[in-house]
């Protein structure tokens, strides 16, 4: 059952916080359902989680886990739930009634985005990066089933962990870095490089011409790689469509204990998210274009 208990509170952590949306986010949606709980920002690094974990006052029942603490929480909340220990990635941490456990959101907020913008079963895709929210986005992937996922990276040796996933989640990849592209045009590129980066990657921006762009970068945006594709026909999906769906899923998981249950009356729920960043629903996936 939902829980309907007043004086709660939930927090979003990682560090840097300053531009994190959750609060908006968050704050728009307890309205819309009448909740009279609190949702708040806190500077934690890596070295700070497991000494502000251990002192959390009893009104706090949920945490929004960000960079770096995905992988660190993991080692302070041993109920893992979804593709937790998969991913070895969290970004949701709930206190139930047994105690604390933990989420991933992330991959489902990529698989709505995606979804938003067409999917991807079929297609090829080249996957910028090779961290956390890397591996969310791969197992978004493996939802739809691409023809072809290219891991484009700095460091293949760094990034074996996510091509093992890869071939865990049976996307057959292949590994290439950024100064030996595959000749071959990609149906989707989909960055998750902090900050909208352009990497020296030759033959990346070619791509603007032939396929879709995804950019987990949200804040500034358009960000330096979405300005590439300012021209291109085809579709620029912004990482703000991610993080509201991946805040509808942590808002379930706090709601009704379970991520993958959908909110009474959620199709408002998530307009007042969209509306709360001051965004219009789905507008990302319409996108064919970035304004200047």
């Amino acid at each position: 059952m939902p829980s309907t208990a007043n004086s709660r509170r939930f927090e979003v952590w990682g560090s840097p916080i300053r531009h994190s949306r959750s609060p908006q986010l968050h704050r728009g949606a307890y309205g819309l359902l009448g909740l009279d709980w609190e949702y708040r920002r806190r500077e934690v690094n890596a070295g700070q989680f497991a000494q502000y974990f251990s002192t959390l006052g009893p009104e706090v029942h949920g945490l929004s886990l960000t960079m770096p603490l995905k992988e660190v929480a993991l080692d302070e909340i041993s109920e893992h739930r979804g593709p937790v220990d998969l991913l070895q990635a969290a970004n949701t941490a709930v206190k139930g009634p047994q105690g604390w456990w933990l989420d991933n959101t992330d991959w489902w907020g990529a698989w709505r985005a995606l979804s938003d913008a067409g999917g991807s079963a079929g297609q090829r895709v080249w996957l910028l990066g090779a961290g956390a929210t890397a591996r969310a986005v791969l197992y978004a992937l493996a939802q739809d089933v691409p023809e072809q996922v290219t891991l484009l990276v700095r460091s293949p040796e760094r990034a074996r962990v996510t091509e093992v996933l890869a071939q865990t989640l049976g996307l057959s990849p292949r590994v290439s870095t950024f100064d030996d592209v595959p000749e071959e045009h990609a149906d989707w590129v989909i960055s998750t490089l902090p900050g909208g980066v352009v990497p020296d990657a030759p033959g990346l921006v070619d791509q603007a011409t032939h396929a879709k762009l995804f950019d987990i970068a949200y804040d500034p945006w358009p960000s330096v790689l979405a300005r590439t594709w300012s021209h291109s026909a085809h579709a620029v999906v912004s990482g703000r469509s991610m993080l509201v769906y991946q805040a509808l899923g942590q808002l379930r998981a706090f709601v009704n204990g379970d991520s993958q249950q959908p909110l009474d009356d959620e199709a408002r729920v998530l307009e007042a998210m969209w509306q709360a960043i001051e965004a219009e629903p789905g507008e990302d996936a319409t996108q064919t274009s970035v304004k200047q």
